[in-house]
């Protein structure tokens, strides 16, 4: 195998299958990606068993080969190198780069001991906008459990059926819940689990959200083709909660209220509130909403006084503060409405009346500290 490559070309597309080349795994051969050279193109590919990345680009390729090499020592060196073509030449398990003014040389594996990457067809795909698949997960990732005796609800359920695509994601606390127009998966009746870990490092590759993005709906897997890069993730088994069923339908009250003034007081009220639960009292009466917190640890206490638009009887609720700030810095409004019923039931929140249909979240009261 030999070829060459520029410095930054490669150091680009390594740093972006390195995501999933652990540092420290299980198998020490994933520690590795694997390289190869192919008719002027190269290809290079990482995996952690459960997501994998690929990357192909052109390259002036001499002899063809495929070898794996050690992921992050190589993105090390490249890294560091200055500016310039790189000269890659493989002799026996040996992998020598020649720079300028230098020459690197890394021991390399047995390809054939690299696991076998999930096999894409592209002519499967389906096209979607990207800046409509960024907005659904920069809006509901964050609700995702990481309790494992859950695995379904430590994934995001993406439906697919009629003329809107859904993303759901909840950890039994909170839900988040984004919908948006759907034209070109409408015939597609499968509802997916997938791992928010792969859909967060989709947002990080897609550099340019105004492209499309190809879906490739595997079995067992999800592909998604963003033309030179192909992010692969194993689906989670299900099945997904019927999320409907914990969403009230009729709220007898409703609270409108600055999102900045709230979220600002919310993290100061939150500073003396119990280290255990982190609970911030909401009392809501009238045209005020008074937060309050106390640490009995400390012997702290906190309140503040924030106008509101409030309609129904006067009501106190508790929630755990991180919670109400991971809601509102997702809402895309300067008010935050608010429907509530009683002290133990869930808070539906949202931006706007408009909005409402295309984004809500919902937040369980926490049990009022005495």
């Amino acid at each position: 195998m030999k070829f060459s490559i520029s410095r930054s070309t490669l150091a680009g597309y390594l740093q972006a299958v390195l995501q999933v080349a652990p540092s420290k795994p299980a198998l020490p051969i994933l520690s590795n990606i694997m390289i190869e050279a192919l008719e002027q193109k190269l290809k290079i590919s990482a995996t952690d068993l459960d997501i994998s990345i690929t990357a192909s680009f052109d390259c002036d390729v001499t002899r063809k080969g495929v070898v794996a090499a050690p992921a992050r020592i190589l993105y090390d060196i490249v890294k560091e190198l200055p500016e310039s073509e790189i000269k890659f030449d493989l002799t026996g398990n040996k992998l020598e780069m020649k720079a300028p003014n230098g020459s690197y040389k890394i021991a390399t594996v047995e390809v054939d001991d690299y696991p076998t990457l999930p096999a894409i067809n592209l002519k499967k795909q389906i096209k979607l906008a990207g800046s409509d698949l960024v907005s659904m997960i920069s809006h509901v990732t964050f609700a995702c459990s990481s309790d494992e005796t859950r695995p379904a609800l430590n994934g995001v359920l993406w439906q697919t059926k009629g003329d809107r695509m859904v993303m759901v994601a909840t950890d039994g606390h909170r839900l988040s819940r984004f919908t948006v127009s759907n034209k070109k998966l409408k015939g597609l009746n499968e509802d997916v689990i997938v791992p928010p870990q792969a859909l967060n490092m989709l947002t990080k590759l897609m550099t340019d959200t105004s492209k499309e993005i190809g879906i490739i709906f595997g079995d067992n897997d999800l592909a998604f083709n963003l033309g030179d890069i192909v992010l692969t993730t194993r689906l989670i088994e299900g099945p997904y909660p019927n999320y409907d069923q914990v969403i009230p339908k009729q709220c007898t009250k409703t609270m409108r209220v600055n999102k900045e003034e709230l979220a600002s007081a919310v993290r100061r009220v939150s500073i003396l509130s119990s280290a255990l639960t982190h609970q911030v009292r909401f009392s809501i009466s009238g045209a005020k909403l008074k937060l309050s917190s106390a640490n009995a640890d400390i012997g702290g206490e906190a309140t503040e006084t924030l106008a509101c638009d409030y309609q129904g009887d006067p009501i106190e609720l508790g929630y755990k503060a991180s919670y109400i700030n991971d809601i509102l810095g997702k809402v895309d409004s300067e008010e935050t409405f608010f429907e509530l019923d009683s002290p133990i039931s869930a808070a539906v929140i949202y931006g706007t009346d408009k909005s409402k249909e295309d984004y809500i979240c919902l937040i369980m009261p926490l049990r009022l500290a005495e």
